[in-house]
């Protein structure tokens, strides 16, 4: 078995392959004059995972030529880190389902086995899929920082509360919920806090870090609520153009990532990013 990886995964591809003690190739991109790009891989594989990242629509079209150009492998296990697109998972009447679209396209593609990590919405593809959460590194890291008694587990949103329960279900520590209300042209209004987070240190839970605009809401409406001070856990670092100053504007003592998304290098200090190699392989041994 060895590694194949997407120009965005450089680093945890080379960080997975020493763990699991195998080679890790980089899928090579050529672009022509009118944009287009082929991708081609220096050899044949006949075991090989692919290590990816989808937050651009550039990112799919070179996976999807990057799958293509392994046509012939025998086993491919596709370890998706971030799966662009799956935010939009709602069929409505004449319009998009893009959620379902890149799923349905995925399944044409030589893919034996899927790997996802905390993906927006339940995944939609017709192939053994492993859908894996990073609670497993967020739990202890909390731990290691906060008693269970001074803090409370937060979702930012109503969508999200399953995932924060559970988180401080296993912490047992107590837990509270954002609610959002938005206007009749989808602005957020106000967002109402359900449980009480009086004196505590509040521990926002998310899935994707995308404008910012979510948690910086969520933040003043749990000062505003009487909290001792709030910090934030999120999988996808996406950082879309503006958030990361506006986060690091904002009153939130820390934000901490992943590395699901390799993004911007150089943030401020007031971000932390966890690494998902040992989950990743810790996935793929089970697997094999």
């Amino acid at each position: 078995m060895e590694i194949v990886y997407t120009r965005n995964s450089k680093e945890l591809a080379k960080s997975v392959a020493k763990e699991l003690s195998l080679s890790a190739f980089p899928a090579n991109v050529r672009r022509f004059n009118n944009d287009e790009i082929s991708v081609s891989v220096p050899k044949y594989f006949h075991n090989v995972i692919v290590l990816a990242a989808t937050p651009k629509n550039e990112d799919w079209m070179e996976l999807f030529l990057l799958l293509d150009a392994l046509r012939d492998s025998k086993n491919l296990i596709l370890c998706m880190t971030y799966m662009g697109y799956s935010r939009q998972d709602v069929q409505n009447k004449n319009e998009s389902f893009g959620a379902g679209l890149f799923s349905r396209l995925l399944e044409t593609m030589n893919v034996s086995s899927c790997i996802v990590f905390d993906n927006h919405c339940e995944p939609l593809i017709r192939i053994p899929t492993m859908h894996i959460s990073t609670e497993k590194i967020f739990e202890p890291d909390i731990m290691s920082k906060y008693n269970s008694d001074k803090i409370v587990i937060v979702s930012p949103d109503i969508g999200g509360a399953y995932r924060a329960d559970t988180i401080s279900k296993a912490l047992r520590c107590d837990f509270a919920v954002c609610n959002k209300a938005r206007d009749v042209f989808g602005e957020l209004k106000k967002t109402d806090v359900v449980g009480n987070v009086t004196n505590k240190i509040c521990v926002l839970i998310d899935d994707i870090i995308d404008s910012g605009a979510t948690l910086c809401h969520a933040s003043d409406a749990l000062l505003k609520a009487g909290c001792k001070g709030v910090v934030a856990y999120s999988t996808h670092g996406i950082f879309s153009q503006g958030s990361i100053e506006k986060l690091n504007n904002s009153d939130m003592m820390e934000i901490t990532v992943t590395d699901s998304v390799e993004g911007e290098k150089n943030l401020p200090t007031k971000f932390r990013k966890l690494s998902i190699d040992s989950l990743i392989a810790e996935t793929i041994r089970c697997i094999l």
